[in-house]
């Protein structure tokens, strides 16, 4: 299913069913599930009860199938959502009570399941050649691919944008900003903003070039692998500018975490079956993991020592304990404090 078919669905009132939403658009996403919201939570004063939201790596599914067997209090419908879901090691067991829950959401439930992956906790592959796992979902499963927008596709949201906002911008100004400012829908958006507000506090309705230099900031873009590949090659310098992208992006700190522990977990328990005299495709079936990645994953592991992997995990997990657990913290610094100590072990 397309955004558009998504849009197109929404049309016809509060959906049921469940739904995956994938791909790199987060943006994307939160527009289409604050659409769901509003289609479904239509009472305020039960919103509370027919509104559960849950988050992790690993989905509870007996905890989501607990939730949807509850009936909607004093309402027609509800919403769960279960977001930065990673459902890339799924097992055969597990796609099975997946599609078991799924199979539940039924119309007379009331129920939708909106399960938000993280960018690599899913591949769809393409409408002609899905992936195996998409496979076995679809049917059961609406799978929504919120992929990178083309030029073309942004270039024309941010005219629709601006125009909205009572502000012209020609066309070589929208290509200014892509330039700039990336291709992250949630970083235009908020430099639309400021240029809006810019040119009216200048008196004027309409964006130049010029104001796009003097007020949007520029942009390092990164795809959803860099931060952990660069910490994969021990590259600080493109680490630390993929975590400054991520933070433009808006990517919340504790999926940023979530991230960089699964790939160093990934690397001890690599390094360990290595040491066993396990091979590239037993450590791939071992680990539930393809075998191109089991390849680079062992050898990064060759030029590390285990104690230093384990020395690295543990780093990860002290540092989640404190973003989930102190006040006050400033997250993206601590990432950055992050960052630099991996980088000598």
């Amino acid at each position: 299913m397309t955004p558009q078919e998504l849009k197109d669905l929404l049309r016809g009132g509060a959906p049921t069913g469940c739904f995956l939403f994938c791909g790199e658009e987060g943006y994307l996403k939160r527009v289409y599930l604050r659409q769901m919201r509003d289609l479904i939570l239509s009472s305020p004063e039960f919103n509370t009860f027919n509104h559960m939201v849950r988050e992790g790596a690993e989905i509870d599914l007996a905890a989501v199938a607990d939730m949807i067997n509850t009936p909607a209090f004093f309402a027609e419908g509800k919403l769960i959502e279960w977001h930065t879901a990673d459902l890339s090691s799924l097992t055969e067991k597990k796609v099975e009570q997946l599609l078991s829950v799924a199979g539940t959401c039924t119309p007379e439930s009331g129920t939708a399941l909106v399960l938000i992956c993280t960018p690599e906790g899913f591949d769809p592959g393409t409408r002609k050649r899905p992936s195996a796992l998409a496979k076995k979902l679809e049917g059961a499963i609406h799978i929504v691919n919120f992929e990178k927008s083309t030029d073309a596709q942004l270039l024309n949201w941010l005219k629709r944008h601006f125009e909205h906002e009572g502000v012209k911008a020609e066309p070589q100004v929208l290509r200014a900003m892509l330039s700039r400012c990336g291709h992250s829908m949630d970083v235009l958006a908020t430099e639309t903003d400021k240029l809006t507000c810019y040119a009216k506090a200048k008196g004027r309705d309409s964006v130049t070039e010029e104001d796009v230099r003097l007020v949007c900031c520029s942009t390092t873009e990164s795809d959803a692998f860099g931060l952990t590949n660069a910490l994969l090659d021990r590259d600080p310098p493109l680490a630390y500018r993929c975590l400054q992208d991520l933070a433009a992006r808006r990517v919340e700190p504790t999926v940023i975490l979530g991230q960089i522990s699964r790939l160093y977990t990934d690397l001890l328990a690599v390094a360990r079956l290595m040491g066993e005299g396990m091979g590239r495709d037993a450590i791939a079936a071992a680990l539930s993991m393809n075998a191109y990645k089991a390849g680079l994953y062992m050898q990064a592991a060759a030029k590390r020592k285990p104690e230093g992997l384990a020395r690295a995990l543990s780093v990860v997990a002290k540092a989640d304990l404190t973003a989930k657990t102190t006040y006050g913290t400033s997250q993206y610094a601590m990432l950055d404090a992050l960052v630099a100590e991996l980088s000598v072990l």
